[in-house]
């Protein structure tokens, strides 16, 4: 077959270079780090399925248009320069979880402490939940503030590069621009498409489980854990080489 996908029994480059490209986006966006704080957070500001979907969404295409920049420096200067920045811009990315995360424990839990300190009427759950869920809404995820706690969370995730797209994009260029162009169309559409479902899969799941009252009640505590320890993995990735 001259023209199919096989040629002289030879796979063709360009679908092995596809295949590869999707499989590692695919392997990628498996590790829950660019997962878990966009669906803690979904979960803390009660988002709909909808919302998470578009956010996460949004996410995505800031996170792809990061690593083809950085793909792009691989190709016109060298890959040592790329993973140079890309560690750079994985580190800032996980200081800032870090210091998303910890700022999100110290006010639920200031407020859930000043809760139970108060009662007008209310249980102390409730009206601790209730002082935490205004105060966020004041600091951190205010829906009226042009910069909520949602609006950092993406542009924090979307930052975080992923570096396994670059050797794939090295590999296809000898090949051609279109090769090239279809590699990065491959890895961005399903990077993307995963984001997407694995957010909306652990979304859901934290919206069953946090049903139970003894998690609820803590939940915006536990939102800024987990993202306070994402924010450690992707410092240790870097100097792991996880």
């Amino acid at each position: 077959m001259m023209n199919g996908i096989v040629e002289g029994d030879v796979l063709d480059p360009t679908i092995v270079l596809i295949v590869s490209a999707a499989l590692s986006a695919i392997l990628h966006t498996l590790v829950p780090d660019h997962v878990i704080p966009l669906a803690m957070i979904g979960r803390t500001q009660n988002w709909t399925l909808k919302k998470m979907g578009g956010v996460t969404l949004i996410a995505g295409v800031i996170h792809i248009s990061v690593s083809m920049g950085i793909g792009a420096v691989a190709l016109i200067a060298s890959a040592a320069l790329s993973r140079v920045i890309a560690n750079s811009t994985q580190q800032i990315s996980g200081l800032l979880l870090i210091a998303f995360g910890s700022i999100y424990v110290f006010v639920s839990w200031k407020q859930k402490k000043g809760g139970h300190m108060h009662s007008h009427g209310h249980t102390q759950a409730d009206h601790s939940h209730e002082n935490v869920n205004s105060e966020l809404k004041h600091t951190i995820s205010d829906k009226n503030s042009k910069v909520g706690g949602g609006a950092w969370i993406v542009a924090i995730v979307g930052i975080a590069p992923c570096f396994t797209l670059i050797p794939v994009l090295i590999s296809a260029v000898p090949y051609g621009a279109t090769t090239t162009l279809l590699v990065m169309l491959s890895y961005a559409i399903v990077t993307i498409g995963m984001m997407v479902i694995l957010t909306s899969i652990a979304f859901k799941a934290i919206q069953y489980v946090s049903k139970l009252h003894r998690i609820e009640k803590h939940m915006e505590i536990l939102a800024g854990l987990a993202i306070l320890l994402v924010g450690i993995w992707f410092i240790l990735e870097i100097y792991l080489g996880l």
